[in-house]
């Protein structure tokens, strides 16, 4: 069955490309861009202060080029110096003075804020099994991955319920490993990020009567740089053995994260709220995967 929004399903026609395995190394098929409407045809975000919290690097900038093509205007923050973003500002989103002046300015300059987009966090390589993790990495991981989203919400929100009408829509980033018993043992970011889905949820419910949506959107793994290059680093057959249990055969792509993204964030998902939303190629659900 076809949906019946045609560019939902050019969208999700595109998460259907077959798996290219070249000398045993994954490649992603490149996105047929005729296959998937532009931002530019669909401009949802047209006058919205989109705010992205750990803007620098593949996945925030991703998210910011997605909210401006579609109109909106971005607002990038991280704590190293950069360009992105209309209004581009560097603050240490674990810092809650820092937090609160850069949302006072946001507003001071830009008059609202309609989206927030938290993807400030961090995978500590000292984060083991809760047994031999140290107290301090433990702290570290807690306070990149969930303090830091609960100050974006904590100083942002509050302006999003200034706006006349209050509205507004906040995604934190989550993780698929949260909802599963994961195999590397990195349970200091598993711990963090169920607490940033649980506080979504708590948010979600609390403000649904208020004008604000806000969901967790859980990833799965989407391929970058980094992400390739350790696949790339441990073999073909421990890839392929990695793949059995990814029902698409694949990593998700920026482009696919961005435009859900965009769609959590419009008026488009005006009925979603206090949800886990997956974009994780189907991970959590698999327990076997037929032979092709």
């Amino acid at each position: 069955m076809v949906p019946a929004d045609p560019v939902l399903w050019r969208v999700v026609s595109g998460f259907f490309q077959k798996l290219e395995i070249h000398n045993g190394v994954h490649e992603t098929p490149p996105i047929d861009e005729t296959e998937t409407m532009t931002a530019k045809e669909n401009r949802r975000l047209d006058g919205c202060i989109c705010v992205v919290t750990g803007v620098v690097g593949v996945l925030g900038e991703g998210v910011a080029r997605r909210f401006a093509e579609e109109g909106g205007t971005v607002v990038g923050i991280d704590r190293k110096e950069h360009s992105i973003g209309t209004l581009a500002l560097q603050a240490d989103l674990a810092d809650e003075e820092q937090v609160r002046v850069a949302y006072e300015r946001i507003h001071r300059e830009l008059g609202r804020v309609d989206v927030i987009y938290n993807n400030a966090g961090l995978i500590d390589p000292e984060d083991h099994s809760a047994l031999d993790t140290s107290y301090e990495t433990w702290q570290r991981v807690l306070t990149g991955n969930l303090t830091t989203t609960w100050l974006s919400c904590k100083h942002g929100i509050p302006f999003m319920l200034r706006n006349d009408p209050a509205k507004g829509s906040v995604i934190n980033t989550a993780s698929f490993l949260a909802g599963m018993g994961s195999a590397s043992a990195q349970m200091a970011f598993n711990v963090a990020r169920a607490g940033v889905e649980q506080l979504s949820r708590d948010l979600g419910v609390h403000l649904a009567r208020r004008g604000v949506r806000v969901n967790a959107l859980v990833l799965g793994p989407i391929e970058t740089p980094q992400l390739k290059q350790t696949f790339d680093r441990i073999g073909p057959e421990e890839v392929s053995r990695r793949f059995i249990h990814m029902p698409m055969g694949r990593f998700g792509t920026v482009q696919e994260l961005a435009a859900t993204a965009a769609y959590l964030a419009s008026d488009d998902a005006g009925f979603v709220t206090a949800s886990a939303f997956p974009i994780n190629g189907g991970i959590p659900g698999a327990f076997t995967v037929a032979n092709d």
